[in-house]
């Protein structure tokens, strides 16, 4: 089972909690070597049919619905969707509706973190003042490195969003939500501790450094190079994007159009085709492992992307009712993409159901029958 395993990564707006864990503060401090060779899945009228049946079996047609997409070496060998997009009009999710992946967004940043590094233009090491202005005393001591591997404890943003009295529907951008992560204070505690605070601020860096905000950044330097339909643009409508709906599908429209940590528009057969990136190591390359956070429970956080026990990479995201599941196989040649426009959509059930369809390591894959496979 892997999609379903990872919770740290939802955004859950409103007033409840992100839960983060102080944990021992273990790193890793070289490259993790490359993925073992493994069989390759098998593209078969069975395994379509298959995923095909189990995504129509577990989404309501007449609810929010999901979409997703397996890609094996950069191809999208499947993809799918059932239910809707928009319950006023009855539009369909297909294949080609668009979703904000949420917080899966946050390898992205990390990743234009790491290119900028690897160009001699800063270092993990430097110090948030340098690129922010604005900050509090922690500002000279928080590293770059703590802010992509989660262990500045800085708390997360919304907490005095919330305090100002800015809900999730109200109007807050890029500069209202960094002016409130300097008025925050550190919170006690070593270790790992995830706050979307931390890739906000990310973001703000690569635009200091390069010249150009960060959807612009991550426009001509990773989408377009990569012929990638993608785009940042937290909040943004179109007839192709569905909607988000809440726990009793009334609409959960968000407000807040900060970046780094969300806010990327696409398809899950676009983040599919992107997954192969961990493999192919054009864009990204071997350091996204350096300097991994111990999460718990033998998980490493790394640049953006969970590293599971199995060697699975891994990143769930949450924004409003938009839900994402991003997985990557421990050979780094399958990606299963999975993501639903309904808080309670059955996400990772599809997603570890997909699993035992296409994954050639999983000793059920391919059997055609997703049936009893447990939610996690």
């Amino acid at each position: 089972m892997r999609s379903s395993r990872s919770a740290s990564l939802i955004l859950v707006v409103g007033v409840a909690v992100l839960a983060g864990c102080a944990v021992r503060p273990v790193t890793l401090a070289q490259p993790l070597p490359p993925p073992a060779p493994s069989p390759s899945p098998t593209v078969s009228a069975q395994s379509i049919a298959a995923s095909e049946e189990l995504i129509e079996s577990l989404v309501d047609p007449a609810g929010p619905g999901c979409s997703a997409a397996v890609a094996f070496t950069g191809n999208v060998v499947w993809a799918g969707a059932a239910g809707l997009a928009n319950l006023a009009t009855g539009t369909p999710d297909t294949t080609s509706t668009r979703f904000d992946i949420a917080s899966v967004s946050k390898q992205f940043t990390a990743t234009a973190i790491l290119m900028l590094q690897r160009q001699g233009l800063l270092s993990l090491s430097d110090p948030i003042a340098e690129y922010v202005d604005g900050l509090p005393a922690w500002g000279q001591t928080i590293t770059l490195d703590q802010l992509m591997h989660h262990t500045s404890h800085i708390p997360d943003y919304w907490i005095e969003l919330d305090r100002q009295g800015i809900g999730f529907s109200d109007a807050a951008d890029q500069t209202k939500t960094v002016r409130a992560i300097a008025r925050t204070k550190l919170t006690p505690g070593t270790g790992y501790e995830y706050s979307n605070s931390n890739y906000v601020l990310l973001a703000e860096v690569v635009g200091r450094v390069s010249g150009q905000p960060l959807p612009q950044f991550l426009a001509d330097n990773i989408f377009t190079p990569l012929a990638l339909d993608m785009v940042v643009s937290p909040t943004l409508h179109a007839p192709d994007i569905a909607l988000s709906y809440d726990d009793d599908l009334s609409l959960q429209e968000g407000g807040w159009t900060a970046y780094g940590h969300t806010g990327i528009i696409t398809t899950p057969s676009e983040l599919a085709r992107w997954g192969d990136q961990y493999r192919s190591s054009d864009i990204i390359q071997r350091d996204y492992t350096v300097g991994a956070s111990y999460e718990g429970a033998g998980e490493y956080y790394g640049a953006g992307i969970d590293l599971e026990v199995d060697g699975d990479l891994n990143h769930n995201g949450r924004w409003g009712g938009y839900r994402t599941a991003f997985t990557v196989s421990s050979d780094r040649k399958t990606v299963v993409v999975v993501m639903c426009n309904g808080h309670l959509s059955p996400l990772f059930p599809i997603a570890d159901a997909l699993w035992k369809i296409w994954d050639p390591t999983d000793p059920e894959a391919a059997t055609g029958d997703p049936a009893g496979h447990p939610e996690g």
